[in-house]
């Protein structure tokens, strides 16, 4: 009988196989926790703000919040309304004096539209670097001077102007008044703070019409609408001046943060963070499904809520031959029962909430379509009286749906961006539905009549706006359960720089997922790179590597998750910022100005900073030193180099900026050998001298010869993370990781 003969004896012996062990046993737990992250989040009731919270009255809330904020909002508010309806409802007098059609009246009209809505950008700009009392003070006094201004227009222009100016002026309402009412007032009763905020527009539209034709009446004659903007000026001066003795700035998410974390994170630090800009603002507000959805929602209402109250205005003019101070009164009973519904529907906004969230996102949609299909009935009829009361109550349902919208952006969008969320409101409320919608309704109405051109425009605006709102209702706990993770995550990370600040990471990643469009291609990325470390990102084509290079770049925007860079956060902040504060990447391929020199190209990159000329010239020289094959190059085009020199000088117009993190797309991407070996002895030196990189490699051997530490994407997930030397000298290890059959077929 033969013997059985003996395998051979692994190299590694029983550590080898202990080791591959450990390292697929990890592998399979990291990739179970990325899964599990990847999901969508939704917590638990009793970890969302406000849900399943006690009652808090009205009078308890104002008691914790204050009088000033919300009394100033809703009086500036109404003042403001009041001077656009001043312009409706005197719109036929006006339209006479300058003999414009009503095209051309409500195109110019419009116009303060277009200037709220670019004006809100600045604003929430300007609000998340100043006291917002400044910019309410600010913003009052400018309203006033342009009333008058409206006062006194002599021609068509200069009415441009002044309505320009109003809208303008008036652009600072929502973003700043909207995140002062959410930092200022508990979860529990802000909704209703938001509905006495709200009240004040149909407040302002009953009380503009009657003011309006009053004022018009009694100074009589076809000049008549001049004294009611003059008249409108003096009480908004009179709030500037309140607004600069009563408003006080309160902590930005701070009842948020208490209802979250239980304490106030301190916000000391706040002046050391890199600025929000509005296009970062937009991109990250628009992957949350609740916002997007709901923008859209008040976009194609805008269509209905901009156009309606001046064709109706004009039918009453045109087809029953009402004077401006008829129209006045009777649009003013009008908005009687949009103020009661909203009141009403404030408390149970708070109500519902706590209950049910997404519940008061689905009632709003259905509020929508109820205001559309009221709209529609009272153009059928022709008795004016029946025709205005069926009118009356489709306002009520519209105050209805406009209630829930404040509370729902403050409740998903994070702290640091509400004054920006704001502001991207208006952009489709007035922009996509009031103008684009009003300049195509006006057409029709010059045409065949203001009833045929609501009748096409109300169901097209009430059904889509309803749908969309219905729509978002289905992500809204996803998406306050992501707020209140990046709240958690703040604090851990604060706690954990105070602990022990000496080993705050240059680099960190946390939570990361990141999509094109609607292609999600990273998934719960977590990453940190500690000064001085040399990180080598590595996986196949496709795995994620370049996509997580541009969200840390600032190229792309993350759907979720945070990035730092030495323990302030880079999340909300252009490229152009980051780049500023020391993330700098060499991006892979062409990286230089081939017509321009050597010398020119380093020069080039330095023109977005503030160094003298001295100081320019001396980092020219530095950099350049570091390459003894440019030597004798520096005069020479760039497309006269070879490819490894051209790599060189990409190289090296990086180094120009003493960067803090320094990012390294593919250094040997086509390159010889001996080109790769003088490139990669710079980078050594860079590594000696502590310099902080992340290198991407293609060749696994190259990226392990000089990184510190290895990590491996794969499908945009994390599989691997360890020591780089240890890597590299174990190919069992290797073909672990890369080849293990916990990853399956390749």
């Amino acid at each position: 009988m033969t013997e059985p003969t003996a395998e051979p004896a692994d190299p590694g012996g029983p550590r080898t196989a202990t080791l591959t062990a450990a390292v697929l046993a990890e592998e399979s737990r990291r990739q179970e926790a990325q899964t599990q992250r990847s999901e969508p989040l939704v917590l638990p009731d009793e970890l969302l703000p406000a849900v399943g919270a006690a009652e808090l009255s009205l009078r308890d809330t104002l008691r914790r919040g204050g009088w000033a904020i919300v009394t100033l909002a809703v009086l500036l508010v109404v003042i403001e309304q009041l001077s656009r309806e001043t312009t409706n409802v005197l719109a036929p007098d006006i339209r006479a004096y300058f003999g414009l059609s009503d095209t051309g009246l409500m195109a110019l009209a419009s116009f303060g539209g277009i200037a709220l809505v670019l004006g809100a950008v600045p604003m929430a700009w300007l609000a998340d670097r100043v006291p917002r009392k400044y910019v309410v003070a600010g913003s009052a006094a400018g309203a006033a001077l342009c009333l008058v201004g409206a006062a006194l227009a002599g021609n068509t222009f200069q009415l441009f102007l002044a309505y320009s100016g109003i809208g303008l002026a008036a652009a600072y309402s929502t973003p700043v008044f909207g995140s002062l009412i959410s930092d200022g007032y508990p979860l529990e009763g802000r909704g209703r703070i938001f509905s006495l905020h709200a009240m004040a527009t149909p407040l302002g539209l009953a009380l503009g019409p009657f003011t309006a034709g009053s004022i018009a009446t009694l100074a009589g004659g076809a000049e008549g609408w001049r004294w009611a903007y003059l008249a409108l000026a003096v009480p908004v001066a009179v709030l500037a001046i309140a607004a600069l003795v009563f408003l006080r700035e309160p902590v930005r998410g701070r009842y948020e943060q208490e209802t979250v974390t239980g304490e106030v994170l301190d916000q000391s630090d706040r002046g050391g963070e890199l600025p929000i800009t509005i296009g970062t603002a937009f991109a990250r507000m628009k992957k949350i499904k609740t916002f997007y959805f709901m923008c859209l929602g008040i976009g194609a209402l805008g269509l209905a809520l901009i156009t309606v109250p001046l064709q109706l205005t004009l039918l009453l003019r045109d087809e029953y031959g009402y004077g401006a101070f008829t129209r006045g009164w009777i649009l003013s009973l009008c908005q009687i029962p949009s103020i009661v519904a909203m009141l009403i529907a404030g408390r149970r906004f708070d109500r519902m909430y706590r209950v049910d969230p997404a519940r008061t996102m689905r009632v709003a949609g259905y509020a929508i379509v109820a205001y559309g299909v009221l709209t529609l009935v009272a153009l059928r009829l022709q008795q004016p009286a029946l025709l205005l009361v069926c009118y009356a109550l489709a306002t009520a349902f519209t105050g209805m749906a406009l209630v829930a919208v404040n509370p729902l952006v403050a409740s998903v969008a994070p702290y640091r961006l509400r004054a920006q969320a704001f502001a991207i409101v208006p952009i489709f409320t007035f922009l996509m539905g009031g103008f684009l919608g009003a300049l195509v309704v006006g057409a029709i109405s010059d045409a065949h009549g203001q009833r045929v051109a609501l009748t096409i425009a109300v169901p097209v605006s009430t059904v889509a706006g309803g749908y969309l709102f219905h729509r978002g209702a289905r992500y809204l706990r996803q998406d306050i359960s992501r707020a209140v993770e990046e709240l958690l995550e703040e604090q851990e990370e604060r706690r954990r720089i105070a602990a022990d600040p000496q080993h705050t990471p240059v680099l960190q990643v946390r939570n990361l997922d990141f999509s094109y469009g609607t292609v999600q291609v990273l998934f719960g990325i977590d990453l940190e790179v500690a000064r001085g470390e040399v990180l080598a990102l590595l996986g196949t084509n496709g795995a994620g590597k370049s996509s997580l290079l541009r969200v840390i770049s600032g190229l792309g925007i993350p759907d979720r998750g945070v990035i730092r860079l030495n323990g302030r956060s880079l999340t909300y902040a252009e490229a152009e910022l980051r780049f500023r504060a020391g993330v700098v990447q060499l991006r892979g391929g062409a990286g230089v100005f081939p017509e321009l020199t050597v010398t020119e190209n380093l020069r080039t990159a330095l023109l977005t900073t503030d160094l003298s000329p001295a100081e320019a010239k001396d980092r020219v020289d530095r950099a350049l030193g570091r390459f003894p094959a440019l030597a004798d190059a520096r005069q020479s085009r760039a497309c006269d180099l070879s490819g490894g020199q051209q790599q060189m000088v990409a190289l090296a117009m990086t180094l120009v900026h003493e960067p803090e993190l320094l990012i390294i797309d593919e250094l040997s991407l086509g390159l010889a050998p001996v080109v790769v070996q003088e490139l990669l002895a710079v980078v050594e030196e860079l590594k000696r001298e502590g310099t902080t990189m992340i290198i991407v490699e293609q060749s696994l051997n190259l990226a392990l010869s000089f990184a510190d530490r290895a990590v491996f994407m794969e499908k945009g997930r994390i599989m691997f993370e360890g020591s780089a030397a240890e890597l590299a000298g174990r190919d069992d290890l290797v073909r672990a990781v890369f080849l293990g059959e916990t990853r399956g077929s390749r």
